[in-house]
């Protein structure tokens, strides 16, 4: 009888450890399941960790943008109001010499000259429109007939009209279009005229200098040189204007050029 009672403790026993076992084996899958959860909920902390991170640069990098964006708008800003006071500043100038001239040549008088107290040999000086507008005044068709004589007209007839800006574009396009004119001596001179209003001297000189160095023959050559002393004067440049004034009166003596020239050189301050 003893023996029976020990069969179902030893069954006990032989059992004991394969339960052990299944229960330890449950455990690890469960710390198993837990540490992939766990690992997924890493992984998606160190994703979200790499996009915030991302999403800082990207915002710092758009500042930096931004804060450039801002820096070239403030510099062209204070690029823009120089420029703008530039152009103001010569708009009026201009307008005051367009309406200096627009009066000469609609009324048909002569110019009024001021003297100047540096010069006390009482040799008037013109402003550059009224200087323009009493050459252009006293100035009609051409006597010799010129290839592209139309053009011309057309040209000269808007400089009289005071429109200088169109007036240089149609001489220059006169010029370009017929160089072996013989009006292209006229075209450079009047040429010279209009930039001289508009303020571009540099232009204006060359434009004046073309007729001097390739038309000498002319009768607008010794104008020409008058009007390059003129703004060689007023641009400070004394000595180049009485070397232009010298050569007029060496090159064209005994004409009313001459006799001008040898006034304005008499008018210029000496030693410059």
């Amino acid at each position: 009888m003893k023996r029976w009672h020990l069969y179902p403790v030893l069954s006990l026993l032989c059992l004991s450890p394969f339960a052990q076992a299944e229960s330890t084996g449950e455990k690890v899958l469960q710390l198993q399941q837990q540490m992939a959860v766990m690992q997924g909920e890493l992984s998606s902390l160190v994703a979200v960790q790499q996009a915030n991170k991302g999403s800082q640069g990207a915002l710092a990098d758009l500042l930096g943008r931004t804060q450039r964006l801002e820096q070239e708008v403030r510099d062209l800003r204070g690029e823009l109001d120089t420029k703008t006071h530039a152009l103001q500043t010569q708009q009026q100038s201009t307008a005051a010499q367009v309406q200096a001239l627009t009066v000469q040549l609609a009324g048909g008088t002569a110019a009024t000259a001021s003297t100047s107290s540096a010069m006390g040999g009482g040799v008037a000086v013109l402003s550059p429109a009224a200087a323009v507008a009493s050459a252009a005044s006293n100035t009609s068709a051409p006597a010799v007939q010129g290839l592209g004589q139309a053009d011309y007209q057309r040209a000269f007839d808007l400089l009289r009209q005071g429109k200088y800006g169109s007036a240089v574009t149609g001489l220059q396009g006169f010029i370009q279009k017929y160089p072996q004119s013989s009006l292209v001596p006229d075209a450079y001179y009047w040429l010279g005229q209009a930039q001289y209003v508009l303020g571009q001297n540099d232009a204006a000189l060359k434009s004046l200098y073309a007729v001097e160095a390739h038309f000498s023959q002319s009768s607008k050559a010794p104008e020409a040189m008058l009007r390059m002393a003129e703004i060689y004067q007023a641009i400070g440049q004394s000595g180049k204007a009485r070397t232009v004034l010298s050569k007029i009166i060496s090159q064209y003596p005994s004409t009313p050029s001459a006799q001008k020239a040898e006034a304005q050189l008499q008018a210029l301050p000496a030693g410059k």
